[in-house]
């Protein structure tokens, strides 16, 4: 599992000032080390400006695996995040 709150993206300046707010899903395929190896929007937030920024953020991310969990393969994971101006 990642630590989202240590790769979370920066809510991008002119989504944010548009007051645009919404959920990105995205497809991450983990390789053995835990580094993302690729990554695709599953489900869009409805403003790309978010979604690449949640892409580009959230592929910088570190997997951990527990114990003998280590895939010997790249395995796909999902993750969202949710950009709220609340």
């Amino acid at each position: 599992m990642a630590d989202t709150r240590a790769c979370a993206p920066s809510y991008p300046a002119l989504a944010y000032s548009n007051g645009d707010s919404g959920t990105v899903q995205l497809a991450l395929l983990v390789g053995g080390d835990g580094r993302v190896v690729e990554s695709k929007v599953q489900r869009s937030s409805g403003h790309p400006e978010l979604d690449k920024a949640a892409r580009k953020a959230l592929s910088q991310c570190k997997f951990k695996f527990s114990g003998n969990d280590r895939p010997a393969e790249p395995v796909w994971t999902r993750l969202e995040y949710v950009f709220s101006l609340d």
